[in-house]
């Protein structure tokens, strides 16, 4: 297993072996230059870490190359997993698109590489590159100095949009990429981690000194290693290590500076009445959005059916029958405690609609925010007729979270016959903010994922501000989860134009936002982005898949939930945000009187004018 060269092998002359050490078995078969070889390694009964055995060394048919999907050479490595361990199909494909450590594979023009899960087609995996803004795409290129001795090539660029941070570090597509050779060892923004200002940052950290000096310590009896021993990232107690960062910091220092100031340089402050308002209203859209992510109602587990041909019956109590057998008790569907006549079989009105799945397991709140260093309890929920009382649960959490199960187990159901466990779960201090990392849970074949996103202290609730643009945009407003900040752009014409009727009303240009059809604008805007964020997050917890197949689809779902929270809430914000005059029936629109000059005339007038 050794290379023939040193730099053949990108992560030290190890990788494959660990994976399979690790695992406990795989197996590697590949065609090359005419040959064909497949090996099999697996654990050694003795004091050997891991056997194998090359089954087949020999001349490459046709059939090998078919068997492999490759027209002139290909490798096919197999690594054995538990099928429990793995996360739905749509989080493994964003997993595997975006590790880091896949990045030199994955942007090799030279490879093509494809994902296959049980049950599902092969599908060509590919890494998602931000798209580099048209004006700035590179910000810095140049050779800095780690120490006296080395030096480091650092890349940063400027995404035209900006850039999700991602579940985790491991898999963010922002942020600066540190690589040796062939290897691709973490991202990072050094000590700008969350700030504001990276949010468009990307690019690359060439080091070559990282893979001579992991060399140079594997070889030592007590070896002081630059990357971790799991692969995660660099080792930051490493003097390189902690100088490499340094030397970031120097660079990021100015680019970030700007990038802060150019975001900044067009805020326009709103009058005390109105900041005041502001936050009147954002208690109240929180609190509707939290309505929204709960998703309330006695049937939440069970999906919807077609609309009934009979009406509701309110059956008295004498009238119901004395006993009934478990079978039908469970055949009839939850409706709240009201009794429901027997449907018709025949009846397609009361069959469900085909493709509908009710959730068998899932959080009640999804998702969820948290502050490093906060913790909260959380509840599964989990429906009784298709996972069991007494079904254990498991729960793995990304890196940075800590959950703690008050049961282990799937309870018996209780009054909603819906069974609950509850969960603590904890945010470590060292989690970044901006971070988005999630909690899987699964009892038996059924799974349920929590998202949690790491806010700042200063955050509170999905919201927390409303800022004002004199900058002429596209979009009305923009909404950053992250940050918890709604951009409204009032340099768009729709607001200049509401900005100088105010000043004709005897408003000054500063107190243009007290303007009542301006605030209703601006209300209007800013409500509107944020109900397109949540709706896209109520939709992505509703499909199975994080990539549908039809975009259309998706994107007349993503319209229609806007819609309706919209329809559910919109009346309620605009009482929060607006004054409680406005619905009152104070408001009065005075016309101006017309000017004389612009009086139009009358024929006769004119021929008037003209005999005088």
């Amino acid at each position: 297993m050794a290379p023939p060269r040193a730099g053949q092998r990108g992560l030290f002359g190890r990788g494959l072996r660990d994976v399979w050490l690790a695992q406990g078995a795989g197996r590697i078969e590949g065609v090359r230059a005419g040959r064909a070889v497949e090996s099999w390694f697996f654990p050694a009964p003795g004091d050997e870490p891991y056997a194998f055995m090359h089954v087949r060394d020999g001349a490459a048919a046709r059939a090998d190359l078919d068997r492999l999907g490759v027209s002139e050479s290909g490798t096919r490595v197999t690594v054995p997993l538990a099928a429990a361990r793995l996360p739905p199909d749509g989080r493994l494909r964003m997993l595997v698109a975006q590790l880091v450590q896949l990045r030199p594979i994955l942007e090799d023009p030279q490879r093509t590489v494809y994902l296959t899960t049980p049950g599902q087609t092969s599908q060509l995996v590919r890494y998602p590159a931000p798209e580099p803004d048209p004006e700035r795409p590179v910000l810095f290129d140049g050779e800095v100095k780690v120490t006296t001795a080395l030096s480091a090539r650092i890349v940063v660029r400027r995404a035209k949009e900006p850039i999700s941070q991602g579940f985790s570090r491991a898999t963010r597509r922002g942020g600066l990429v540190i690589r040796s050779g062939r290897a691709a060892h973490e991202t990072t923004l050094a000590g700008f981690e969350g700030r504001p200002g990276t949010r468009h940052l990307y690019g690359d950290v060439f080091c070559e000194a990282i893979e001579v000096l992991q060399r140079e310590a594997l070889d030592r009896p007590r070896p002081e290693l630059v990357v971790k021993v799991d692969r995660s990232g660099l080792n930051e107690h490493h003097p390189l290590v902690a100088k490499l960062y340094a030397a970031i910091d120097r660079v990021l220092a100015p680019i970030v500076a700007a990038e802060e100031r150019r975001a900044g340089a067009h805020l326009v402050a709103a009058p005390k009445a109105v900041s005041a308002r502001d936050q009147v209203g954002l208690r109240a859209l929180n609190d509707l959005l939290k309505t929204a992510f709960d998703r309330p109602g006695q049937g939440g587990l069970e999906p919807g059916e077609q609309p009934s041909a009979h009406a509701p019956a309110n059956w008295p109590e004498q009238s119901q029958p004395e006993a009934e057998s478990d079978a039908d008790r469970e055949r009839e569907p939850y409706d709240g405690g009201q009794p429901t006549p027997d449907a018709d079989p025949a009846d397609p009105a009361s069959t469900p609609p085909p493709g509908v799945q009710a959730e068998a397991l899932r959080f009640k709140q999804s998702p969820l925010r948290l502050h490093p260093g906060e913790k909260r309890t959380v509840t599964l929920l989990a429906d009784p007729l298709r996972v069991a009382p007494g079904t254990p649960v498991e729960v793995q959490a990304d890196p940075g979270i800590t959950v703690t199960l008050r049961q282990t187990e799937i309870p018996e159901p209780g009054g909603r016959r819906i069974c609950a466990i509850q969960m603590a779960v904890r945010a470590r201090v060292t989690v970044e903010p901006g971070s988005r990392l999630e909690v899987l849970a699964q009892a038996g074949e059924h799974t349920a994922q929590l998202e949690l996103v790491i806010v700042r202290h200063r955050a509170s609730g999905w919201v927390r501000e409303i800022a004002r643009k004199n900058e002429d945009q596209p979009v009305e407003a923009e909404f950053d989860p992250e940050t918890g900040v709604v951009t409204v752009y009032e340099g768009r014409r729709e607001f200049r134009e509401l900005e100088r009727a105010a000043q004709r009303a005897g408003l000054s240009k500063k107190r243009a936002p007290e303007y009542v059809p301006f605030r209703m604008l601006e209300v209007e805007a800013a409500a509107n982005a944020v109900y397109q964020w949540a709706a896209g997050e109520v939709v992505a917890q509703q499909l199975a898949e994080e990539r549908p197949h039809a975009p259309a689809d998706y994107a007349a779902a993503v319209h229609h939930q806007t819609q309706t929270l919209r329809h559910r809430f919109h009346h309620k914000l605009m009482q929060a945000f607006l004054e409680p005059e406005i619905f009152a029936g104070a408001v009065s629109v005075a016309r101006a009187p017309r000017a004389a000059a612009a009086r139009q005339l009358s024929l006769d007038d004119q021929q008037a004018e003209l005999d005088g």
